[in-house]
């Protein structure tokens, strides 16, 4: 059939005349003509209607393109009549099959669904293999576990592409792997797992769905808003949605979830699986799901249909990125599922999902329309849904029973009003709250109503709120009347501009209680729901634990304590002696009831802060602890739900007055009681009644300001477990959870639902197939493996094991615990029991004694017994007992950790090291009580045992392994005991049960001991609640297990009988008062702060008044006529005019934030200067906003993020607070007073708060560190660097004293702090640690630059505000801050001040960077720079100093710039040429360079760095002064600099030359002149090893011959000691360039050449012996080659001196280049080369095979290794090679013949040059065979070494000499190759010296930035030398000594290695610690494999 139609335009004729074929086909072949299934794009074939609406459907919403095959029309779902071969299974026994329940088969297909229909295809097509020939997976299979797999570990789609790329091309060819994601996601798409995108308008008035008419509207027909998104210039994009609502239908979801056998089975748990008794477990307990069964028979009847709850919340999807953005998503959870899998992550199901950014807030009733339409299907019914599990169809209902949300949330959702008045949604007008006058916030104290009739409380008027209480409890209203009162409510949905400011409505009885009516009424049942939106306990019990905590101590922000509290108590009668005291400089409050004393604050705090809890009990409660300042804080929800309910009670047990103690702890442990898993309903009614006195005492005790709408509602929550169950299935945690799940799935930013919709539909297709492709025991990321059930009864260690050996009784105890706790063995203990008996007739009735006598005889009795059984064939011993019997192995395995059923248990030992507490247990066993030894009638009880875990063991029986703990228990008489409130106590010091210390691991619980304030010899017993429902086994008859009973309210004597008032006294005793700053939110009422204020009018009004009026003018048209009560005071202060304000009152009307900001803008410019000052205005500081104490509250709190918007002026300050939203201004309340409260009475001058780099907090917390870039200069560069610059100065400010005069004064351990502290936040250097001193130092600085400009300087002549420090640096300590006052007031710095700001004013070329500093605008040029050029600093000097458009204002400036031009082009030209620190820049300027920075550089490079100088000294001033005074002419003193710099650098030559001496330890004086011979010594740089001296004469054992050879080189070297004069080494001059023929021949005459040289025609090779690529001959000499040089270039040891004469080659390259002046071969004619001897042949050995080449190595002396010696045998291998050098060393064989090479060209990076480098086959012998090591062989392991820097991003800290370049020729040419390696690095670099004595070779590490000298000799001698130029050399004695006498080049590049691989530097610190450590022959071995495994790599060549 064609169905290409499908694909055309639905207008054309094709669609048509298509369409109708397929409306015939479907019509043919319906059951209903009336139901046919529509295939638009809207219905997807779910929904059936008749043809007229199928046609519509398809030509308005478009055909689903993807329906293929007709399945739902009559169309089979098998080509070519292929049918279904699939077995049916059946589910016999199963609950709920019947004697006449279908069974699925090939004859059912008629009958079954159409989406089983769908779904057998899709399982058909996945059934196919992966590929050809596999038979272990299917194509599906592998979909599900890689997309199950992608989920669970957050994989994005690009890696999961890459991924599926990487497996396809892995397989065989014609696999069905996808090639990419979105292949894969299509394969997964035809499951119909798809959503709706709805648009929606920006104002959420509207959703754009429904008639014709609105799907097509273009713009909002109520608000007129564009439905488009508007581009940058404001015209709407077509087709882009401003706005959308995902919608995800949930009709065929819950239809897939009755297609999974499995899961169909679940969701009748509630009906065959619950305990159906008088307990309260699971929501199908309660009276509400009973009632909707019992008034609704057709939903009970049949327990499949569902029942719903529904949630939703806001989150930022952005995390901290954006907090304006708000998305909120709609989920719905199933409660028909048993309760470990009802809230599980899988059955979670998404439904709607609102786009951001603005939260939907009332208006959400909107977006949830086409949910509601859902459910009312769902409620009448959705037919023909297939039950997998039972085999049949039947009609799906479902009922919504509530929401849950948070506070503000649910009254969104339910339409109530939830502040106010009517803040209480259940009381809603009977609430009546009260209005503090002087806090003016609501409070709600009127609970005495819930108490009886006659109870005494009504009548204790004083104690209360000075009121007796008569009324009764407000009944909550019934859905109906709550319908009936809303019925009459018109909401207009949408966010308008308001024209007017809403007004508050002044009488109670007006204000509504509901703002709508609820969408949910739509819904016929809702009304008959008792609790319709539940109250989240989550938020409850968090606001209720803040609260209690930050009043009892007194936090400031989160006390509820206050002067405007105790002045309300006072004004409202009660207890009046609390009231604040005024008299004298502070304002003092009295202690009540309600505060901790200091030393109750150090007992609670410290309680908190020695608390450790088990692993995954909570959060490490310590870091929640500041001991510092007696406060918690940072405490999350979870965290607050564990101090709340466990950990609060017990560190409040010893402070505090009794009643007060005990009802704070009472009120704790009824959110434990309430939060049961297991409910006993019977004790409900009392529970309520004891919470109402709780709460009634409470407020006898606390301040009327406690008690907030939080602490009402829970009144109200017994009342809700009542009606709807368990806590847990109802609050938000799981919700929250979820919600942080959908921010792992945002990977961009520009569509965050977008990836939110797309990676929830793949997920929901894996979670659905995995059930049936994958095992039962795979996990997902819906259902993860600690929720399977295998996983949690799984046991497994948790560290390595550490065997033991145990014999005696301590193995007998272990051994009869197990037996005991064994079943099988029960029977057998009966048996020897009742033996016993027969044997001992005496004791028949002694119990206790026939038990002793068991445990003593029962192990070998049994043993025996079983032995004796086996010798039967027909026993029935079962294999556990036979090998029990046998006993354990006496080998015993330890373990210091220890997973049991998914907790983790650790020994005491293990738990002292770590900051969790696992080691405590419990247990309840059966024992035998008797009253004493002679009880001879003793009785059965369980009793409970407690311990601290000491040892874990693995008893071994050979076929099995059984855990044990033996523990250390706590004596039962004396040792346990239980209070009053119910708190088990153990003394731990008190141990019992000697005997008997093993227990099996399974048998006991997890417990943690908490030390009892009140006594710290005994401590409090925590036991943990389940952390998940045991009873994973649906099937078990009993059901579901809790062993969390219901928690009863501990009864407590509560000292209130008498009837009426009594006299209380609510001061604590004692003389501790609270004082209060004058900054207080009620600082109005405190005379020092009014004092304050007074001072601080008059002294603004010693300002001026003259802009008044101007400025009241320019902001007339913000201003209204009457203040709204959202108009925002603004105080604008003008510091530099002295016409400034005294404060202007800027009313702003309410209206949208931009505007709002930019209205405002404007009036504070205006208002900023006057007309006259108008000139005056680029010189006057920038105003600030001066506020004192409480004279301006407005915006000096917190505000939350995304609830406020501020507008700034360049001129002063303003801040704007404004709130479309009910709820967020409900939150907003509180932070506003903790803003007030959390002053010090000082001045606040900024606008925003001190800068505290928070996120570099929350990146510490995770552990994550940012990498700080550089550039080549050293500095630091990038967003990275800049962010820690600024870190830098937070710890300059608040970390350094402001009273210290210097910064070199500055304690060292303060500054290595913020080193320390900047480590822990940055990868930085340790080389940069006096960086960032310098940075911190500059930082520091400026802060009391600005704390002076700011807050000193303008206020002198009023110094009655310098009291205290500024409120905006509250870490300022008040004795710092006046002695910092007291000396910036000071006439001598006042004087100081004068000239700094005279010659800040000579500054005559001053930048315009700002605060960007030069390093960025370095790397801003670089980009501009033509490759090959380098940046100068005249470019950056110019462009420092250029404005936006790229001009010079300052005619002075372009005066210089035009002349650095000139210059430049005189230098260009030849003209002219400069050096050194006299370089254009300094000639231009006519002055010289300052000793401490580089003009037009930066800060943190010095000149040393910058102009390659030693360090100098600080350049005398008075030279510039004369300058500036015309007093010397700058010619002259830029000559002197000039003269300077080429001393300077003359002594830098000389200095390297002394430091090269002192590295190669020789005392030779040198004294040479331009033409005289070079001095021959004995330093080589080829194979060198001290194993030479050991065949001179020293001979012996390794051992001897290593002390022999060390003490031989001490004697020949003069014990390394070096004296050389420093004039005689300047006067050394080296020639600086190289020398000619005939110079080198004069040079050879003059060192006694020994024979005239050998004239003999040589072929010269290049890598092979048929690349003959020159002819020459060989010039000899009778010295050692290594010794000498070619044209200043070291000959080296591998190479010899040949004269070329002929060129065969074109333009081949020369072996060993002579600088950059002779690198080809045709330029080296007639002139001496040094060329590799191997590469020099004979003309006479080409062509004739059989004569062996020539070989060219040194003379034959004692010194030297005889080279006829056969050195190149590859062949016979030494044994236990390194894997990869015994591959190397077989390639060598084969293929290093006829001097063949590996060779490569290293990389210039490494040595600064490019050098080519060639590894004989003589040299891979000495390698293999550990013999001495060759310079090249160390020279590939730096380059290998290079790469690992590299891969660490570490190049720009180590750095590396050639030691080739150190072995040979005079000192001068060492110490150039020295100089230029130095001249390469880094600042801060230190470089690896490795060289060769020519005896022994030696490592030296060089930091030239610190002067320091790090000498390494594997013979562990030292250098005792002394030096000016070095700081000091330091020998390293931590340094492993060698072994053998050939080692020590190996040991070289092992100390190179270990320094390398140190990333964090500190390899000084640990060789200097760790003692005698040596290297053995396997760590050799490492670096000889990794060695071998580098020149691999070359091997090709």
């Amino acid at each position: 059939m064609d169905k290409s139609w499908m694909h055309a335009d639905r207008r054309s004729k094709e669609f048509e005349l298509g369409f109708e074929e397929f409306l015939k086909f479907a019509e043919s072949n319906a059951v209903n003509i009336d139901k046919i299934s529509c295939p638009c794009k809207k219905c997807c074939n779910v929904d059936g209607f008749s043809v007229e609406v199928v046609r519509d459907h398809v030509f308005y919403y478009g055909i689903l393109e993807s329906y293929k095959v007709w399945r739902w029309h009559g169309e089979s779902m098998y080509d070519n009549g292929v049918e279904s071969e699939s077995e049916s299974e059946s589910v016999n026994g199963d609950p709920g099959m019947g004697e006449n329940d279908v069974e699925v088969g090939e004859s059912e297909d008629e009958e079954m669904s159409e989406d089983s229909n769908e779904f057998l295809k899709f399982v058909e097509d996945g059934d196919q293999p992966l590929y050809n020939g596999c038979d272990h997976t299917t194509k599906m299979n592998f979909l599900v576990e890689s997309f199950s797999w992608k989920a669970k570990h957050v994989v994005t789609d690009s890696c999961f592409g890459d991924f599926l790329e990487l497996v396809k091309g892995l397989l065989p060819a014609e696999n069905l792997v996808p090639l990419t994601t979105n292949d894969a996601k299509k394969t997964l798409s035809v499951l119909g797992m798809d959503y709706e995108k709805i648009h929606a308008c920006p104002n959420d008035c509207i959703l754009y769905r429904g008639d014709a008419v609105l799907v097509d509207a273009e713009e909002c027909p109520s608000c007129g808003v564009s439905r488009w998104k508007l581009g940058r210039d404001n015209i709407p994009k077509k087709n882009v949605p401003a706005k959308v609502l995902w919608y995800f239908p949930p009709i065929p979801r819950f239809k897939r979830f009755y297609q999974s056998p499995k899961t169909a089975k679940n969701l009748t748990w509630h009906d065959w699986g619950r305990k159906k008794d008088k307990m309260m477990r699971h929501p199908a307990d309660s009276p509400t799901w009973k009632l909707l069964d019992s008034k609704y028979p057709e939903l009970g009847n049949d327990h499949r249909n569902l029942r719903l709850a529904l949630s939703s919340d806001g989150f930022n999807p952005h995390s901290m990125q954006n907090s304006l953005y708000s998305c909120w998503p709609v989920i719905l959870v199933t409660y028909n599922l048993p309760p470990w899998l009802c809230m599980k992550r899988k059955f979670m199901m998404l439904t709607l999902l609102i786009s951001g950014p603005k939260q939907p807030g009332n208006d959400i009733d909107v977006y949830l329309q086409p949910l509601i339409d859902d459910l009312k299907l769902l409620w009448n019914g959705v037919e023909e849904v297939y039950d997998a599990f039972r085999g049949e169809y039947f009609k799906l209902k479902a009922v919504l029973f509530w929401t849950i949300n948070d506070f503000p949330a649910y009254g969104n959702l339910s339409g109530s009003v939830v502040r106010g008045y009517h803040g209480c949604p259940i009381c809603v007008d009977q609430t009546r709250p009260r209005r503090l006058k002087k806090g003016n916030k609501l409070v709600f104290m009127r609970h005495r109503r819930g108490l009886p009739r006659h109870h005494p409380y009504r009548r204790q008027a004083a104690a209360f709120d000075n009121t007796i209480e008569e009324d009764l409890a407000p009944v909550p209203l019934t859905g109906e009347e709550v319908l009936a009162r809303v019925e009459g409510l018109n909401c207009e949905f949408g966010k308008r501009e308001e024209s007017t400011p809403r007004v508050r409505i002044v009488d109670d009885q007006d204000r509504p209680c509901w703002k709508k009516k609820s969408v949910f009424f739509q819904l016929e049942y809702w009304k008959d729901i008792p609790v319709r939106h539940n109250l989240d306990v989550m938020h409850i019990e968090k606001n209720c634990c803040d609260s209690l905590i930050g009043t009892l101590l007194n936090i400031p922000g989160k006390t509820k304590d206050g002067v405007a509290a105790r002045l309300d108590m006072v004004a409202m009668g009660i207890r009046t002696e609390l009231k604040p005291d005024v008299s004298g400089k502070r304002t003092k409050l009295p202690l009540a009831s309600w505060n901790c004393k200091l030393d109750e604050k150090k007992i609670v705090c410290g309680s908190f802060f020695g608390m450790k809890v088990p692993t995954g009990f909570s959060s490490n409660i310590r870091n929640l602890v500041s001991m510092e300042d007696l406060k918690l804080s940072k405490l999350k929800s979870h965290d607050c739900h564990v101090v709340m309910q466990v950990l609060l009670p017990v560190a409040l047990r010893s402070v505090l007055e009794k009643p007060v103690r005990y009802a704070i702890i009472r009120f704790c442990l009824f959110f434990k009681a309430i939060c049961a898993k297991e409910i006993d309903v019977s004790k409900l009614e009392q529970m309520q009644a004891d919470l109402v006195v709780t709460v009634c005492q409470l407020e006898k005790y606390f301040p009327p300001s406690f008690f907030d709408v939080m602490i009402h509602l829970t009144v109200h929550l017994v009342r809700e477990v009542t009606l709807c169950g368990p806590v847990f299935f109802r609050w938000m945690y799981p919700f929250e959870r979820y919600m942080k799940v959908f921010k792992g799935w945002v990977r961009s930013r520009r569509h965050p639902e977008g990836c939110i919709a797309e990676s929830y539909v793949v997920e929901e297709a894996v979670e659905f197939c995995a059930e049936g492709l994958l095992n039962d025991d795979a996990s997902t990321a819906g259902m993860p493996e600690n929720s399977k059930p295998e996983v949690f009864h799984a046991s497994n260690p948790l560290s390595a094991p550490t065997m033991i050996s145990v014999y005696g009784k301590e193995m007998e105890q272990a051994h009869l615990c197990i037996l005991q706790n064994t079943e099988d063995a029960k029977n057998y203990f009966s048996e020897h029991m009742e033996l016993l008996k027969l044997l001992h007739p005496r004791f028949a009735k002694d119990e206790k004694w026939l038990k002793d006598k068991q445990n003593q005889t029962f192990s070998a009795w049994l043993k025996e017994r079983v032995s004796n059984e086996l010798q039967n064939s027909g026993n029935t011993v079962s294999e556990t007992i036979r090998w029990m019997a046998a006993g354990p192995n006496n080998v015993v395995a330890t373990f210091s950790g220890y997973k049991v059923n998914g907790v983790e248990f650790y020994t005491k030992q293990r738990d002292d090291m770590r900051t969790v507490q696992n080691s405590g247990v419990s247990l309840v066993a059966d024992v035998m009580l008797v009253s004493s030894a002679k009880d001879k009638n003793p009785r059965h009880d369980d009793m409970d045992f407690y311990g601290v875990i000491q040892h874990i063991w693995e008893v071994d029986y050979y076929k099995f392994r059984v855990p044990l703990f033996k523990c250390d228990w706590v004596e039962n008489v004396r040792g346990i005991k239980v209070d009053e409130l119910g708190f088990t106590l153990v003394n731990l010091n008190r141990k019992g049960h000697l005997n008997d210390p093993f227990v099996l691991a399974s048998h006991v619980k997890q417990i943690f001991y908490i030390e009892d304030p009140l006594d710290p010899q005994w401590s409090v017993v925590v036991r943990l609640p389940d952390r998940d429902y045991k009873g994973f086994d649906s099937d078990e008859e009993e059901g579901v297990h809790i062993e969390e009973q219901a928690f009863d309210l501990p009864f407590v004597e509560t000292y209130d009988d008498i009837e009426g008032d009594q006299d209380s006294n609510y001061m604590r005793p004692g003389d501790e008062k609270i004082y209060v700053m004058a900054g207080s939110s009620t600082s109005s009422l405190n005379a020092r702060a009014l004092a304050l204020r007074t001072k601080t009018k008059e002294f603004l009004r010693k300002r001026g008044r003259s802009e008044v009026a101007n400025e009241e003018a320019s902001v007339g048209k913000a201003a209204t006529p009457r203040r709204s009560p959202r108009s925002t005071k603004v105080v604008v202060v003008d510091q530099t005019s002295k016409d400034a304000p005294t404060k202007a009152d800027v009313v702003l009307p309410r209206r949208s934030p931009r505007s709002t900001a930019r209205t405002s803008k404007d009036a504070l410019n205006n208002a900023r200067v006057g007309p006259a000052k108008a000139t005056q205005s680029k010189k006057s500081v920038a105003s600030k906003k001066l506020s004192f104490g409480s004279m301006s509250n407005s915006g000096s709190g917190k505000r939350k993020a995304g609830k406020s918007k501020a507008g700034k002026s360049k001129a002063g300050t303003m801040e704007v607070v404004e709130s479309d939203d009910e709820d967020e201004e409900f939150e907003a309340d509180e932070d506003e007073e903790e803003s007030n409260e959390n002053v010090t009475g000082g001045m606040r001058l900024l606008r925003r708060g001190m800068v505290t780099m928070s996120r570099v907090n929350r990146r510490l917390v995770r552990g994550r560190k940012l990498k700080v870039k550089y550039n080549d200069d050293g500095e630091p560069v990038g967003r990275a660097a800049k962010e820690m610059q600024s870190y830098i100065g937070v710890f300059a400010r608040t970390k350094v004293p402001i009273n210290v005069k210097d910064w070199r004064l500055v304690p060292l351990s303060v500054k290595d702090n913020i080193w320390g502290s900047i480590e822990e936040a940055y990868v930085v250097p340790k080389q940069w640690k006096k960086m960032v001193f310098a940075s911190a130092g500059q930082k520091w600085r400026d802060f009391k630059s600005k704390l002076t400009t700011w807050y000193i300087i303008p206020f002198m002549d009023s110094p009655e505000l310098f009291q205290f420090p500024p409120d905006d640096y509250r870490s300022i300590h008040a004795d710092q801050w006046q002695e910092f006052v007291k000396d910036r007031i000071s006439p001598q710095f006042q004087e100081f001040r004068q000239k700094q700001m005279a010659r800040r004013k000579e500054n005559k070329y001053p930048h315009r960077l700002g605060r960007k500093p030069y390093a960025q605008l370095q790397e801003e040029l670089a980009a501009t720079v033509p490759a090959g050029r380098k940046l100068v600093r005249t470019t950056m000097w110019k462009a420092a100093r250029q404005d936006k458009d790229g001009n010079y204002l300052a005619p002075q400036v372009q005066e210089k710039v035009d002349e650095i031009d000139k210059l430049e082009k005189e230098e260009q030209e030849g003209k002219r040429k400069f050096e050194g620190p006299v370089d254009v820049l300094t000639t231009a300027l006519g002055t010289p360079e300052y000793s401490g920075r580089v003009r037009g550089v930066g800060g943190f490079v010095k000149p040393e760095a910058y102009f390659h100088l030693p360090k100098r000294a600080r350049l005398n001033l008075d030279a510039r002064q004369r300058i500036k005074n015309g007093e010397e002419d700058s010619s002259s003193v830029l000559a002197a600099e000039r003269a300077q710099w080429k001393e300077e650098k003359a002594e830098l030559v000389g200095r390297l030359v002394r430091l090269e001496s002192l590295l190669m330890g020789k005392d030779k004086q040198i004294v040479e002149s331009p033409k005289s011979a070079t001095l021959i010594n004995d330093l080589g740089s080829g194979q060198g090893s001290c194993s030479r001296l050991d065949k001179a004469g020293v001979g012996g054992n390794e051992v001897e011959g290593v002390k022999a050879i060390k003490k031989k080189l001490d004697l020949e070297e003069g014990k390394l000691k070096t004296q050389v004069e420093a004039d005689e080494v300047t006067k050394e001059q080296a020639p600086e360039k190289p020398l000619t023929v005939e110079e080198e021949a004069h040079v050879m005459e003059m060192a006694q050449v020994q024979s005239s040289p050998t004239v003999q025609r040589h072929h010269l090779v290049i890598d092979s012996l048929d690349n003959i690529v020159a002819e020459g001959t060989i010039v000899e000499v009778g010295v050692d080659s290594s010794s000498q040089t070619v044209h200043g270039v070291p000959l080296a040891a591998e190479n010899i001196r040949v004269s070329v004469s002929k060129c065969l080659v074109e333009n081949a390259l020369l072996p060993v280049p002579i600088r950059d002046e002779i690198v080809f071969v045709s330029d080296a004619i007639g002139t001496c080369v040094a060329w590799p001897k191997d590469w020099v042949i004979p003309a006479t050995a080409v062509g004739n095979a059989k004569q062996a080449p020539r070989k060219y190595g040194r003379k034959k002396t004692k010194q030297w290794v005889d080279t006829d010696k056969d050195d190149d045998d590859l062949e016979h291998l030494p044994a236990d090679l390194p894997p990869a050098l015994l591959s190397l060393s077989k390639w060598g064989n084969e293929f290093l013949k006829d001097r063949a090479t590996i060779h490569t060209k290293l990389s210039k990076d490494l040595f600064g040059t490019e050098r080519k480098i060639a590894l004989f086959r003589s040299d891979l012998f000495a390698f293999t065979n550990v013999q001495e090591v060759a310079g090249d062989t160390i020279v590939m392991y730096m380059s290998f070494l290079r790469e690992k820097l590299k891969e660490s991003n570490m190049l720009n800290m180590i750095g590396f000499v050639d030691p080739s370049s150190l072995g040979v020729g005079n000192s001068t040419d060492r110490s150039r190759s020295f100089s230029a390696a130095l001249k390469r690095g880094k600042p801060g670099q230190f470089f690896l010296v490795p060289y060769n004595t020519g005896k022994h070779w030696i490592l030296s590490v060089v930091s030239p930035s610190e002067e320091l000298v790090y000498f390494m000799d594997p013979m562990k001698r030292r250098m005792d030398v002394t030096t000016d130029e070095w700081r000091t050399i330091v020998n390293q004695y931590g340094i492993p000594e060698q072994i053998g006498d050939k080692s020590c080049g190996y040991f070289i590049m092992l100390y190179m290695r270990e320094i390398v691989q140190d990333k964090e530097q500190n390899w000084t610190k640990k060789w200097l610690t760790r003692g005698d450590e040596k290297y053995t022959m396997q760590d050799v071995d490492v670096v000889r494999q990794e060695w071998a495994e580098y020149v691999l790599k070359f091997t090709s060549n």
